[in-house]
């Protein structure tokens, strides 16, 4: 539900830009700015600042730009620019290394930097009345920074180990590298922005230093701030932090220019994580600014977007059945770029094939022009897109930032122009432009050894963590100082607070209303304005099927949501495919072996349509004979090869030995369970679990209760099932685990050691204990830069990245502690030894007064972060509802923290981290009785 909650609306319009000059200020402080618009400011040496008011939630969002990246480095210093993000972390006389971490969390903030092809930023999301922290540290560490020599060996380590992670054990990280390196010759996006290997090891702190002091300064950055502030107010307090430090040197001027390409260039690579061949077409394509990018950015829609209704996913995984994904486009960055086109196939399929379709659709793009249904159609989808998609300070802050940095702000604008003025012989002409058989980069993903045999391990219901799509980013590639994360992970990191007036959360109780349709079905609305769009939301309460386990057939119900999003029988699949695509808006179902949902969202005055489609869907689906064979081979395809990917393969081991028998390891599907899936068995299942007594609805956006009533009335009142509900079954308790064990994966594919831990499984979780679960983790290891665990790994030893820790549950009151992360094959042990180390000083020592007051406070300054916007209160609504929990638990969240004792913690620790029974798995280059020795020994 978190993901697919993320839609974002733009309450405000953004496309006015007013320039001021902050020296004038003081002459005009009684001048008045109107909330959402974009105000320009420029400070005297050179800063420029970006400012919208946004009074939606008393925080505001601080991210300062600097105009370098990649595109700036030479050979010999390849990812130097991020290495001098990381360094900036690491101390000035004022805030010594660590200090500017602990110091924003310990104000309720969020933080990160990152450093792409053409931009390097820092940015914090602070209290309104915290806001002067980002000031003073970021104009602190644009002039102060000392690049202590031994921090910096430190963490060129910890960048290696990043490299490893991202790229070298990564296929797909390995593809978009080399074919990156492959396509361009003489422009430095070539070279990788984490730097070349040899490269990072090679350079020096004081080039680094050098490079800090050239490219970091007021006059090569820019400030954007937006959220709860009075413009003059908050210009004078910038002046204040910004306006003294003096103009850097002159800029080096970047100049550089991608050659014609005049020859096709292509390569190869054998990987064991490939499950099935892939290929990735790359065409040489200008920017955004360029006349000819707006017709190429709805050519590629039309042509490649990840969509049933764009022409390639048409042919290659609807009619022909060759691939089961594909998609592409036009990325956005100041350089031109590559114009991406990923396929991945399914296994068996004819790979000359599928490249030659893709060629045929290019020429058929080039030689006939398209309808002006279908151009029309993706300019109705980019302007959906722009409408629904920004709602946050923080997402508005990025976009403005980006754009800032690329083509001015002001562009933007000018963009959407361009786009509704694209005709057909436009896309016509730039086909015809940036397409060519000699002019293509190709890069090809095949299995090792041909045919990789599957590892035999059990299927479990833990999320799979799946490689996505080897897809093109339309966003820019960024490398971030520690992982990113959303409000609800930060809510999870530790800080000190000094003192208690932090905001608190606006309460969600009050904002729901509940009423009942005709047929009894439970309605919760939650009404809001600030721009014309509905969501609807709804879940069938099914209990645990027995029909989707391993007394049935696994995978039945998953099948079944994808056939009902094919469509319901007052349309064929093509004409539902269509209506979404044209109108637009979105309705799709979901379905597990414990539940069904489903969500729509579309403008208010597409509402009804998006209703009525919904409707049909989620109460008469078509069940069409061609469709369920077409999903039914996708599903045995992915369940043939889930676990021949060695990493997947390790996790999926320690969760089952861990679960044994229990459900949570008779779920998930197999190619002989989904191949005996009949067209009946669909039918009943539907018949069975989606009845109106099992369901509820929620409703949000732009109408009254009474509205949304009325129009759930019209069409999911009218709901009836002459079959009685069924009486959903209750999850059984998680059967004991006992025994110690460290198991190695031997792959040497890799470059690195994913490490995952498990401890034994718990039942009976009590909700009331989650903020304690919280608090200790934030203390104990959920920040890379914060916590005990990465204070010591990645902090002072320099053996990790990032890691993750969670109590994990699908919301049954069981669930079982895991943590995991990656490092180089000789720390593996190192590192399992640490984690083990922390937990045991936590359990031995318990934790300070100090570290309980921090973290606490912590959790209470961000809560108001998770109710900021409609589509966030709306996202609270339904995971309560999932839960079967009030909607005041949520308001009564400050009060459960805030009773939070020392005592909690050492109790929560013992329980969940049973240091004499656990699982842990390691996958990389080792040998797999390299750790055999650890299991009596931690």
């Amino acid at each position: 539900m978190k993901r697919n909650m993320s839609r974002r609306i733009v309450v405000l319009g953004l496309f006015t830009v007013a320039v001021t000059a902050l020296c004038l200020l003081s002459g005009r402080a009684e001048e008045k700015f109107a909330e959402g618009k974009v105000y320009r400011h420029s400070l005297e040496n050179g800063m420029m600042v970006l400012t919208v008011e946004r009074h939606i939630a008393p925080f505001i969002y601080h991210q300062l730009t600097y105009n370098v990246g990649s595109r700036n480095e030479r050979l010999g210093i390849t990812g130097i620019s991020h290495v001098v993000e990381h360094m900036m972390f690491k101390g000035t006389p004022k805030y010594k290394k660590g200090e500017t971490s602990k110091k924003i969390s310990d104000n309720a903030g969020i933080f990160n930097a990152f450093t792409s092809n053409d931009m390097t930023s820092y940015f914090e999301y602070l209290p309104t009345n915290k806001i002067e922290l980002a000031l003073d540290i970021e104009s602190d560490r644009m002039q102060n920074c000392v690049f202590d020599p031994k921090e910096f060996d430190s963490e060129i380590q910890v960048i290696l180990q990043e490299r490893r992670m991202r790229t070298e054990s990564s296929p797909q990280g390995v593809i978009s590298e080399e074919l990156n390196a492959t396509a361009f010759l003489s422009h430095p996006n070539r070279d990788p922005i984490i730097g070349w290997p040899s490269d990072l090891k090679h350079v020096t702190r004081d080039e680094a230093f050098t490079y800090y002091k050239t490219y970091y300064t007021p006059n090569n950055a820019f400030l954007v701030l937006v959220g709860d502030f009075e413009t003059a107010k908050m210009l004078e307090t910038v002046k204040k932090y910004y306006g003294k430090i003096s103009k850097g040197p002159a800029v080096p001027p970047m100049w550089a220019v991608e050659q014609y390409q005049r020859v096709r260039r292509s390569f190869t690579l054998y990987h064991n994580d490939f499950t099935a061949p892939m290929f990735r077409m790359a065409f040489h394509a200008p920017t955004y600014a360029d006349s000819d990018a707006a017709a190429l950015r709805l050519a590629g829609m039309i042509l490649a977007e990840k969509s049933r209704d764009a022409r390639l996913f048409k042919r290659l995984v609807e009619k022909e059945k060759l691939a089961s994904s594909c998609g592409g486009g036009l990325p956005i960055g100041k350089d031109p770029g590559l114009f991406s086109i990923s396929v991945s196939m399914t296994p068996d399929s004819n790979m000359q094939r599928a490249e030659d379709i893709v060629w045929e659709e290019i020429e058929r793009m080039q030689k006939e022009l398209v309808s002006d249904h279908e151009l029309q159609k993706v300019k109705n989808r980019y302007t959906f897109t722009q409408v629904t998609e920004y709602t946050k300070n923080t997402d508005i802050g990025t976009r403005i930032s980006r754009y800032e940095t690329y083509f001015g702000w002001d562009f933007f604008a000018e963009f959407d122009k361009r786009i509704h003025n694209v005709g057909k012989e436009d896309v016509q002409r730039v086909m015809k432009k940036y397409f060519s058989k000699s002019g293509v980069t190709v890069a090809y993903g095949l299995p090792k050894d041909g045919t990789k045999k599957a590892k035999r391990v059990k299927p479990a219901a833990e999320d799979e963590e799946k490689e996505p799509l080897a897809e093109p980013h339309l966003e820019p590639e960024s490398f971030y100082y520690m992982p990113p994360f959303d409000v609800t992970t930060m809510l999870s990191l530790a800080g000190e607070s000094s003192d208690i007036d932090f905001p608190r959360p606006k309460p969600i109780a009050p904002l729901v209303k509940q009423m009942k349709l005709d047929n009894g079905i439970t309605l919760y609305t939650v009404e809001n304005h600030l721009v014309p769009a509905l969501f609807v939301g709804g879940k069938i309460e099914t209990g645990s099927m027995p029909e989707a386990r391993q007394e049935g057939k696994p995978g039945l119900a998953t099948v079944l949501a994808d056939v009902m999003n094919r469509g319901g029988e007052a349309m064929t699949s093509e004409q539902f495919t269509e209506r979404l695509a044209f109108v637009p808006f979105s309705f799709s179902t979901s379905g597990s072996y414990r539940s069904f949902s489903f969500q729509g969202y579309a403008l208010t005055k597409d509402a009804d349509e998006m209703m009525k489609t919904g409707w049909d869907v989620v109460t008469h689906p078509a069940f069409r004979d061609g469709d369920i064979t077409t999903l039914k081979n996708r599903h045995m395809v992915s369940a043939r090869d889930r676990f021949k990917k060695t990493g997947i393969a390790a996790f999926y081991y320690m969760f089952n030995r861990l679960f044994g028998n229990h459900v949570y390891s008779q779920v998930n599907s197999t190619e002989e369970s989904i191949k005996a899936i009949t067209k009946d068995d669909l039918k009943e299942l539907h018949l069975k679990y989606f009845h109106p007594e099992r369901a509820t609805l929620v409703m949000m956006g732009d109408m009254t209760p009474d509205q949304m009533k009325s129009l759930a009335n019209k069409y999911f009142g009218q709901w009836k099932n002459p079959a009685p509900a069924a009486e959903p079954q209750r999850i059984p308790p998680a059967p004991e685990f006992t025994g110690k064990e460290i198991k190695v994966f031997t792959e040497n594919d890799y470059t690195e050691c994913t490490i995952n831990v498990g401890f034994a499984p718990s039942n009976n979780i009590d909700p009331q204990d989650r903020e304690a679960v919280a608090v200790l983790n934030s203390i104990l290891a959920s920040s890379a830069l914060t916590s005990r665990m990465g204070i010591e790994l990645r902090d002072k030893q320099g053996l990790v990245y990032g890691i993750k820790s969670e109590l994990w549950g699908p919301n049954d009151n069981i669930g079982y502690w895991k943590f995991n992360t990656k490092t180089s094959p000789k720390n593996a042990e190192k590192v399992i030894r640490g984690i083990f180390s922390e937990i045991r000083k936590l359990i031995k020592d318990g934790v300070t007064d100090e570290e309980l007051r921090q973290a606490k406070q912590r959790q209470l300054g961000l809560l108001p972060l998770l109710v900021e916007t409609p589509d966030d209160i709306a996202s609270r609504v339904f995971e309560l509802l999932n839960e079967k929990l009030p909607f005041d638990y949520f308001d009564k969240k400050a009060d459960r923290i805030e009773a939070i004792t020392k005592v909690d913690l050492v109790r929560i620790a013992k329980r969940y981290f049973t240091l004499d029974r656990f699982v842990i798995v390691v996958d990389g280059p080792l040998d797999e009785h390299a750790l055999d020795h650890l299991t009596n020994e931690l």
